[in-house]
């Protein structure tokens, strides 16, 4: 299935704008016919600029800062530019091919973390907008039991709501739980944070199999410089050959 990349894109400095050109030009390096969007959230255009003229891209300025990782899911139910995307940061850098083309789930999280009721009254708030609620509440809470009165399967997280994710299958969660109202409940980190947790309960309720297979990476914690690892800590490890995955993920105050 043909697919392409979305990237959010913030940029405040210098450094920062270094993470959006190397982004693009390892998506050029390993899918060099791909699209790329990138959605700009709040950037400040003093630091931004691009180092070369990258073809088949578009960027595309959002109208509601401080959305971040929920943008991509707003455009792409918007525009619809690719039956497939496959959504990350502009701080995550691909060092390897990944054949997303041949997947046949509709969707899968680049990585996972158990489900942990991180400022569960957040939560709440934000969920609380969406359509077909009350399941979603129930499992945020952890109050869904079964007829034995054993607590249900967990789920995870999506991590930084970063993904693989099939058109029909976003349309199809749209109808039913209509996300794109969460850009009224979603307004900064703290929030953003909740997403991630609440579009990972979603996934996991409309296909079951990710208890299974959870997400291409595994979990996030579980990898080594998971949080922390910076910029030019990643710059460094190129320089000695010391990169460990094939999808880097830098971290950065923003």
């Amino acid at each position: 299935m043909s697919f392409g990349f979305i990237l959010t894109r913030h940029v405040n400095s210098e450094q920062t704008n270094k993470y959006w050109n190397q982004s693009v030009k390892l998506i050029r390096t390993y899918y060099p016919y791909r699209k790329i969007v990138i959605i700009d959230d709040n950037s400040n255009y003093e630091y931004v600029k691009a180092d070369f003229d990258y073809q088949n891209l578009t960027i595309i300025q959002s109208e509601w800062p401080g959305r971040g990782e929920l943008l991509p899911y707003l455009y792409l139910l918007k525009y619809k530019w690719f039956p497939a995307a496959v959504i990350i940061h502009d701080s995550l850098f691909v060092h390897k091919r990944i054949l997303f083309g041949t997947f046949k789930f509709p969707v899968m999280p680049l990585w996972h973390h158990l489900y942990d009721k991180e400022n569960l009254p957040n939560l709440m708030r934000i969920a609380s907008i969406l359509k077909n609620n009350s399941r979603l509440l129930n499992k945020l809470k952890g109050d869904e039991t079964d007829i034995l009165k054993l607590k249900q399967n967990k789920f995870n997280l999506c991590f930084g709501c970063q993904v693989y994710i099939k058109l029909p299958f976003l349309e199809h969660i749209q109808r039913k739980y209509n996300i794109t109202n969460l850009v009224y409940t979603v307004h900064n980190r703290k929030d953003r944070c909740g997403l991630e947790r609440i579009l990972g309960l979603i996934f996991h309720e409309e296909f079951p199999i990710l208890f299974k297979y959870n997400s291409l990476f595994g979990d996030i914690i579980e990898k080594i410089n998971s949080f922390g690892y910076t910029y030019d800590n990643y710059i460094n490890d190129i320089s000695n050959k010391k990169l460990l995955y094939p999808f880097i993920k830098v971290w950065t105050g923003r």
